[in-house]
Order: C-alpha cells, then sequence, then structure tokens
C-alpha cells in the first residue's frame, strides 16, 4: 500500500517538472552554436550580406541603369535577402545538429540551401552587370532555361525553410520554449507556403507590375514597390518574412501573456499575417499600389 501524502506527491510532482524542462538557450547559445554547428550556412551567409556593401557602393558610381534604377540595386537587395535567409536558418537549426539523428539530414539540407543561394545571387549579379534581366527573361532558350533553373533554385531555397520548421515543430525539448518553438514552426512553415504560392504565380507572368509604370524609378524608398499600380513584390515579400515576423510576434505574445493564452494566440497571429499577405496579393491584382 503507498502511504505517501498528497502534498508529498505534489511536490514530487512539481520537483519532476522542474528537473526534466528543457533549457531555453540564450540569445549567445543560438548564435554560437549557429556558427559552431552550421558554419557552412552561417559564413555563406555572412558573405552574402557582405557582399551587398560593395554592391551599394558601385550604385552611388556606375550611371548605367535598368528599369529606371541603378543596375546594382537588384543585386543588393537579394544579396541582403538571400544572406538573412541563410543566418535564420543556420540559427533556427543549430539546437537540431545537437542530435546525432538529425545531423546528415541537416548537412543535406545545408547543401541545398547554399548552393541554391550561390547560384541565384552568381546569376542575378552577372545579368545586372551586363544590364540584363535576371527574371521574366525567356528570350532566347539559355535564358528561358536559366530562368527556369532560378524558379527551382527558389522553390529549394524556401522548401529548406518549410523542412525545417516541420523538424522545429517536431522536436522535443526544443531550447525556445513551447510559445517560441510554435512561432518558429509556423513562421518557417508559412514562409514557405505564402513565399512559394506568390513566387511561383509572379513568375508566370510578365513582369511584377499590374498596371501603372513599368518602372522603378518612382517606386518606394528601398524596396522599389510601385506607387501608381499593383506590384505583385510586395505580397512575395511579405509572404517570405513570416519567417522573421511571426517568431517575432511570438516573442512578444511569451512576455505578455501565460503560455496556456499566448500558445492558440500565436497561431492566430500567424492566420492574420497570412490574411494579410493574400490582402496586398488581392490588392496588387487589382491595379492598387501598396502605399
Amino acid at each position: 500500500m503507498n502511504h505517501a501524502s498528497p502534498g508529498a506527491s505534489s511536490a514530487s510532482a512539481a520537483h519532476a517538472a522542474v528537473v526534466f524542462q528543457p533549457p531555453v538557450w540564450h540569445v549567445t547559445d543560438w548564435l554560437t552554436q549557429a556558427r559552431l554547428r552550421l558554419p557552412l550556412l552561417w559564413w555563406t551567409g555572412w558573405a552574402a550580406l557582405l557582399a551587398s556593401i560593395p554592391l551599394l557602393l558601385l550604385a552611388q558610381v556606375d550611371a548605367r541603369t535598368f528599369q529606371g534604377i541603378s543596375i546594382w540595386i537588384k543585386p543588393w537587395k537579394f544579396h541582403v535577402s538571400v544572406g538573412l535567409h541563410l543566418l535564420t536558418l543556420a540559427v533556427i537549426a543549430a539546437p537540431l545538429a545537437e542530435i546525432a539523428a538529425r545531423r546528415p539530414a541537416l548537412a543535406r539540407l545545408t547543401a541545398v540551401a547554399v548552393a541554391s543561394a550561390v547560384f541565384e545571387l552568381a546569376y542575378i549579379t552577372w545579368r545586372a552587370a551586363r544590364v540584363e534581366a535576371s527574371h521574366f527573361n525567356i528570350a532566347d532558350p539559355f535564358s528561358g532555361f536559366m530562368y527556369a533553373l532560378m524558379g527551382l533554385g527558389a522553390i529549394l531555397l524556401t522548401g529548406c525553410a518549410g523542412l525545417l520548421g516541420l523538424w522545429v515543430a517536431r522536436t522535443p525539448g526544443y531550447p525556445a520554449g513551447a510559445v517560441m518553438q510554435r512561432g518558429l514552426a509556423l513562421g518557417l512553415i508559412a514562409g514557405w507556403l505564402l513565399g512559394t504560392l506568390s513566387g511561383a504565380f509572379v513568375s508566370s507572368q510578365t513582369g511584377h507590375w499590374v498596371g501603372g509604370s513599368p518602372t522603378d524609378a518612382q517606386g518606394l524608398a528601398v524596396v522599389g514597390w510601385s506607387r501608381d499600380g499593383g506590384d505583385l513584390r510586395v505580397a512575395h515579400f511579405f509572404g517570405l518574412h513570416a519567417m522573421h515576423v511571426v517568431p517575432l510576434a511570438a516573442w512578444a505574445l511569451s512576455r505578455w501573456l501565460a503560455p496556456a493564452r499566448a500558445l492558440p494566440a500565436v497561431g492566430a497571429f500567424c492566420a492574420l499575417y497570412a490574411g494579410l499577405t493574400c490582402a496586398v496579393f488581392l490588392q496588387a491584382l487589382q491595379g492598387r499600389p501598396f502605399l
């Protein structure tokens, strides 16, 4: 017969909960482990960001333009975007690299992501240097083939984020806390779905403008989105960056709400963000500018 008192049982359960609670990493842990465990992803991401600096400088001294703006602005934006994408993957995947069974799959994911990223950046920069379009360029068989390869590379790059999101969601003891784990997983998966679907639609068109002037000369600062017509790049941008926005929302919610309320709130925010992405997509199709 068990003569343990209810109070003792409660104390033992509480002690067990403390003992087996998975540790939560600090910011330095995430960055250090990303650098040590996934160096190829980490340093390729930083290389892309560093390479964006001379591209931005070239935009100040090279007078050549394409679609109304410096030929170097587009490769600059892609280097920044892809660099952040790779670094985000490295940081979020870092805890998984501690799991021996995950390392071979992570090595394959890293190889696919880096190869896709390097190809995209190299081709976009090469075309820009020649004052030629990289996107929507099917003027000859070579250009059409390379544009198809760019599409494949983009699908693989966003697919890596989606696959990583599934792994994060299914990893017990992921060192971010339950709320952040859900935010990271949903952000990656939403970024994959929204970014891939919007990108596929854009690539099936002859350009990203819907009405308005076919030039970026008068576009919004930095992003270049059209201010006198629809621009399909807006929804693509929103979709891809779900991998950053949703986790940031999860971080905020984890500090404002108890976990029991924060968990469903993260899901609700992700759904609202997806709705916003669809809304700006429909806005662009109607030929209306984002701002």
